[in-house]
């Protein structure tokens, strides 16, 4: 098991909580909100599906969902949260996993591509998914943020990950943040098209850490 494995199952039981205070409250459950006003999906893949946050949501729209995690820990949460019959968990590495060429319809990536080396992820997104599928990623846009926000923002990630984990997390884990621009450029240097991009704010707060809902097909 990796040091990045280990320190997610580790801290399995207390991401939610932790992750909420760390982004800022309400925000995925916006990243749900948008997700439940997808069509269907059919074949889904999930990447990093943690505590299984999305996971329910996705199987309402699908004809099949594999959730996958790098961390055993994780997937035995999700596992135990989400109950649909249509969904099968599995620990999956999302820059190297065991899935055939074109194995799905649609893959999902939420709050995950900054964890990794994104242009590993994203390759192997454009290998998994069959021509024309369609990819959904929600990508963390701290960068984004300026000023007294993002160093308010950045103190609270600190604090809440130091109080809230209390664990000391893998040298350099986090560190691929990508603004939404340079997520767009990496996707269609991997042979995608994006179609839609949207970024969900909380305008009351001004250091909640916003999020990128990104659309992309994959080429033909």
């Amino acid at each position: 098991m990796s040091e990045a494995s280990e320190f997610w199952s580790a801290v399995a039981p207390r991401y939610d909580r932790v992750v909420d205070a760390q982004i800022g409250p309400g925000m995925r459950e916006r990243v749900r909100a948008r997700l439940e006003k997808e069509g269907l999906l059919g074949r889904v893949v999930e990447l990093g599906c943690g505590t299984g946050f999305f996971t329910g949501v996705l199987a309402q729209r699908a004809e099949s969902v594999v959730a996958s995690d790098l961390s055993p820990g994780m997937v035995e949460v999700a596992r135990s949260a989400v109950r649909a019959p249509n969904v099968r968990f599995q620990c999956e590495d999302c820059e190297r996993t065991s899935f055939a060429d074109a194995a799905f319809d649609t893959a999902f990536v939420s709050l995950v591509l900054h964890f990794t080396r994104p242009e590993l992820a994203v390759r192997e997104l454009a290998r998994i998914l069959r021509p024309g599928g369609m990819l959904i990623v929600a990508n963390l846009g701290a960068r984004e943020l300026s000023g007294v926000s993002r160093l308010r923002a950045q103190v609270r990630i600190l604090f809440q990950g130091v109080t809230g984990y209390r664990r000391r997390p893998p040298p350099g884990l986090g560190r691929s943040v990508l603004r939404a621009g340079e997520l767009r450029a990496l996707l269609e240097r991997t042979g995608f098209a994006v179609t839609d991009l949207e970024t969900l704010r909380d305008r009351m707060h001004s250091s909640t850490i916003p999020i990128d809902y990104l659309r992309a097909l994959r080429a033909h």
